[in-house]
Order: structure tokens, then C-alpha cells, then sequence
């Protein structure tokens, strides 16, 4: 994405801001220092463009670090999802459970989950073993949750991704998407590795393994590190202050 781009962009999502009635200034913490921007063409298209962005203080102006970089949202494209900021628009798509849709909004990242941990991470790990769930069940009390499953006493969930067992998910980060876990609202988003060829995933953001190890080496919680994903035309939540 080159500077013309970007500056197009980030003024499209100011702009937006005043259509969907949102906060700017409240929707990034006033302690973040590091922002992920992930940005798509429209609602409905999978390729998406992440790039980073920090400043050295709360008072300062937000700066591009590395390259942007390609990667893979959902299969069906971006919905709002509850985070940061809520969204009232009900002309554009919200994320439901199980609709292929990466969540579009302003998230924390939370945690790091990986099976073996990379040198230079700073942010909270959480290891993967074979007991290691991510709840999608919207009827079980640990929906949209990452738990060990040996240390619950009764399950009460129907459905569940393994992580242990899925190749893509041995390095991620997680996604606030959704944190009062209301049922049917998206559960467990991570950002994860992007391996082989696919139309989409089931509603993270999927880097190309290098890239996805430069960012988790980035990100320092110290910082309040947010994402922040959207179409280029809908992001209506960046403060008017955030130029490039």
C-alpha cells in the first residue's frame, strides 16, 4: 500500500466515523501505542492488507513500521463485531457465529498461543497441549473461550476446535473480538498462520508464517497493542488525528 493509498484510506475512515455515529477518540485506548490495521477492498472480498503503525507517546503522531503485508480474512469477508467500539449500522454485515466473516472493529490483543514459544515474544503465552479448546458452542458457559480442557471438571460444550490439531493455529494471537461473549456473537478470533491455498478462513485473519512471527515480536503489551479491521469504505473508528 503506498502513501497516496493509505492517506486515502485512513481519511475514508475518519470521515465514516461521522456516519455510524461512533466515538473516534474512545475507541482506541488512551494507552495504545501500537495499532495492527487490517484493511479490505469491500464487505464481501477475503484478501485484506495488515499493516503496522506506533507512536512514542500518547501525545504524538502515529508512524508506519515494516511493510504492509497480504493477508487472509474470512471467506465471506468482514461483519461488525463487538470490541472496542460498537457499531450501529444496520446497513452493513454484523458477525454471527459460524458465518465465515472476520470480525470488523477495534480489538484488543490479548494472548499468544503456540506450541513451541518463539525467542522475543512479550505478550502473555498461553502453551498449546493436546487438552487446549477454543470454544465455539454458544449454549456452553466457556463460549468463546480458550480453556484446557483438563482442568474443567464438566464440559457442557458440543462443539470446540482442538488446537493441538489444527496446523494453522500453532502460532496465534488472540483476538477481544466479542468479550462479553454474548451467545452467537463470534467466538475465538485469532490472528494465525496462513498456510496453502484457500478462498478465506472461517473468520480470522490469517500471515504468512514471517510475517505473523514479525508481528508477535512486535507486539508489547506494555504498548495496549489494538486491531483494528474494517473495508477500506466502512472503518468509521480512527481518531481525526491519525494522518499518513
Amino acid at each position: 500500500m503506498n502513501t497516496v493509498v493509505l492517506i486515502k484510506t485512513l481519511s475514508l475512515l475518519a470521515l465514516s466515523c461521522l456516519a455510524f455515529g461512533a466515538k473516534a477518540s474512545d475507541a482506541i485506548p488512551v494507552g495504545c501505542r501500537q495499532i495492527v490495521l487490517v484493511i479490505a477492498s469491500d464487505w464481501d472480498s477475503s484478501s485484506a492488507t495488515l499493516r503496522r503503525f506506533s507512536r512514542s507517546g500518547t501525545q504524538e503522531s502515529w508512524s508506519a513500521v515494516g511493510d504492509a503485508v497480504p493477508a487472509l480474512i474470512g471467506e465471506h469477508g468482514f461483519g461488525w463485531a463487538a470490541g472496542l467500539l460498537s457499531i450501529s449500522d444496520e446497513r452493513s454485515p454484523r458477525k454471527r457465529e459460524g458465518d465465515r466473516r472476520s470480525p470488523a472493529g477495534v480489538f484488543r490483543l490479548t494472548t499468544v498461543f503456540c506450541r513451541d514459544k518463539p525467542d522475543g515474544i512479550r505478550m502473555p503465552v498461553f502453551p498449546i497441549t493436546p487438552g487446549t479448546e477454543a470454544i465455539d458452542d454458544p449454549n456452553s458457559r466457556y463460549y468463546n473461550q480458550v480453556v484446557d480442557r483438563r482442568n474443567i471438571a464438566h464440559p457442557d460444550w458440543r462443539s470446540s476446535e482442538r488446537m493441538s490439531k489444527i496446523g494453522d493455529y500453532a502460532l496465534c494471537v488472540g483476538v477481544g473480538s466479542n468479550p462479553s461473549r454474548q451467545p452467537g456473537g463470534g467466538s475465538c478470533v485469532f490472528l494465525h498462520v496462513w498456510s496453502g491455498q484457500r478462498p478465506g478462513t472461517a473468520g480470522c485473519t490469517a500471515l504468512r508464517r514471517p510475517d505473523l512471527l514479525t508481528l508477535v515480536r512486535w507486539l508489547d503489551p506494555a504498548q495496549t497493542p489494538v486491531l483494528i479491521q474494517a473495508p477500506r469504505n466502512a472503518a468509521g473508528f480512527l481518531p481525526a488525528s491519525l494522518r499518513f
